[in-house]
């Protein structure tokens, strides 16, 4: 359980060192199979726990090894149909997480539904953020690399501190399914990790 209690404590230091960045909305993950795999959110949220395929300008950001950001002149308006917050919010933030210099190993995705200009100091200090975050995505790559969809969705509510009940009920799952899957959580996060998790100091 101490890579969960780890996770645990690098979500509440990531949520207060995000507080600096004007934002309605974050998201961190690790890249896995042209997708990004959500291992924080600012939100617990079936939607944001499941891996998507990368946007195109999540892919540019990652492809030039630099922040990319959308500022839009337009105000946000409620889209009648098929709203994905990262294409229909006015201000989105893509900074990808790894050492300077190295392929990038993970993504942060910030954005506001509010009017919002991302300034060259946000970019700067997501920048640095980024690098610090490196450590904590490097040590999760391999335990959830062996983890199916459902179990990556567990693990993050697990280290929310949430019961196996509460557990159920966010992913619509009967208990048996539910201790299933935690035990295979638990199993995969003990197999080949020595190492804690570090939980870095921003």
């Amino acid at each position: 359980m101490g890579q969960l209690l780890d996770l645990q404590e690098a979500r509440r230091r990531l949520g207060l060192a995000l507080e600096v960045l004007s934002h309605d909305r974050w998201v961190v993950g690790l890249l896995r199979g042209g997708a990004l795999q959500p291992v924080a959110a600012s939100e617990i949220s079936r939607r944001l726990l499941q891996a998507r395929p990368l946007q195109p300008l999540s892919r540019r950001a990652l492809f030039e090894q630099r922040p990319v950001v959308v500022n839009s002149v337009f105000p946000y308006t409620t889209p009648a149909a098929g709203f994905d917050w990262e294409l229909d919010w006015p201000a989105i933030m893509y900074a990808p997480i790894g050492q300077p210099e190295e392929r990038p190993i993970g993504l942060l995705v910030l954005g506001c539904r509010r009017d919002y200009w991302y300034s060259e100091e946000d970019v700067q200090y997501a920048i640095g953020l980024s690098a610090a975050l490196a450590p904590i995505i490097s040590s999760l790559r391999g335990p959830l690399g062996r983890m199916s969809g459902a179990e990556a969705e567990v693990v993050q509510l697990m280290s929310c501190g949430m019961s196996r009940e509460e557990i159920a009920r966010a992913i619509k799952a009967g208990q048996v399914e539910t201790d299933a899957l935690m035990s295979s959580v638990k199993r995969k996060l003990n197999q080949r990790t020595p190492h804690r998790i570090p939980v870095c100091v921003w």
